[in-house]
């Protein structure tokens, strides 16, 4: 199954880069998180009057930076820095919908990450049993 184009995985993997943290407090970065085949499958899942919100979400993510920095690169061809700018000026935004994009791309890439056992692991969730969540 494959729903997204070379340019959304291109995004994706510039968008992993500055959301899935490298080193810190959990010791994998985006390079050891499995977070594509969560996005493809999750895109050929839901409906596709919801699809189109994730397609839109990363077009808009896509050609932002064009518009925000004055550049005429798109977001994955920037450096990290300017992605990283790019990225807290959506979190800052006055407007909803902006705000809106941040958050969807930030679950994108947060619910793969810690859905990853040895990420789960190393933050000391040992998970769902008997009915009671366990952390240690």
């Amino acid at each position: 199954m494959n729903n997204l184009t070379p340019r959304e995985k291109a995004t994706l993997e510039a968008l992993a880069a500055c959301i899935i943290p490298e080193g810190g407090p959990v010791p994998f970065g985006f390079k050891e998180i499995n977070y594509l085949p969560f996005i493809e499958e999750m895109a050929a899942a839901v409906p596709a009057h919801i699809r189109w919100v994730i397609h839109f979400n990363l077009w808009f993510i896509e050609y932002f930076g064009c518009l925000y920095l004055h550049r005429l690169k798109a977001f994955s061809k920037l450096g990290l820095n300017d992605r990283e700018l790019i990225l807290l000026s959506l979190r800052g935004s006055k407007r909803f919908l902006i705000r809106g994009i941040y958050i969807l791309t930030s679950a994108l890439f947060l619910i793969p990450m810690y859905k990853d056992e040895s990420v789960m692991n190393a933050i000391g969730y040992t998970g769902f049993k008997n009915g009671v969540n366990k952390i240690t």
